[in-house]
């Protein structure tokens, strides 16, 4: 369909207002991630912006918005880390693990049913403007992912399958929790 506006001089200023907008938007998603990543060894800035971008909603946040969806896009990791988890354990016989690593997977997935619940109790507590208990909530959340690793590391021979996982995990929440204390 053909634009009822011809003069290109004039659709240029028209969308000058959204050119703006994109660019600040992006922008308080690099300068966030920027601070976090600075504040926060454990925080990537690559892995940070990605992740945030992967959201729409990221694109006209405010700062507050930005810590909800990277608490949102954790607490959606470790559903599907959970997810993952469970078709492992349904699987058990045919890949022909021993109790041990049986009993870490068990373990895992029960801290990961925690931190699904956890974050969910750490978005309400932003939204109510109690960054403590969010702190504290997304920070027992993050130790989910070091627990589930130190279980297979508890018996010599044992091979975590969810190391690159469990990583990408305590990352998101390394994120959520700059962002956090940033907020305070």
């Amino acid at each position: 369909m053909k634009s009822p506006i011809s003069n290109p001089i004039l659709l240029l200023l028209l969308s000058l207002p959204t050119l703006f907008q994109t660019a600040f938007d992006l922008d308080i998603i690099q300068r966030s991630c920027k601070s976090a990543a600075k504040t926060d060894p454990y925080v990537d800035y690559k892995l940070c912006v990605q992740t945030l971008r992967a959201n729409p909603n990221s694109k006209a946040a405010t700062f507050k918005e930005l810590v909800l969806i990277s608490i949102t896009q954790s607490k959606a990791n470790a559903t599907e880390i959970g997810s993952e988890i469970s078709e492992l354990l349904k699987g058990s016989e045919k890949w022909g693990k021993g109790k041990y690593s049986l009993g870490c997977l068990k373990g895992c997935l029960e801290l990961y049913t925690e931190a699904v619940s956890g974050l969910e109790l750490a978005l309400g507590a932003v939204k109510m403007g109690d960054n403590e208990t969010a702190n504290i909530k997304v920070s027992a959340a993050m130790d989910a992912a070091l627990s589930c690793e130190d279980g297979y590391k508890e018996k010599d021979g044992e091979v975590s399958p969810l190391t690159e996982i469990n990583c990408g995990f305590f990352q998101l929440n390394a994120i959520s929790l700059a962002f956090i204390n940033m907020a305070q």
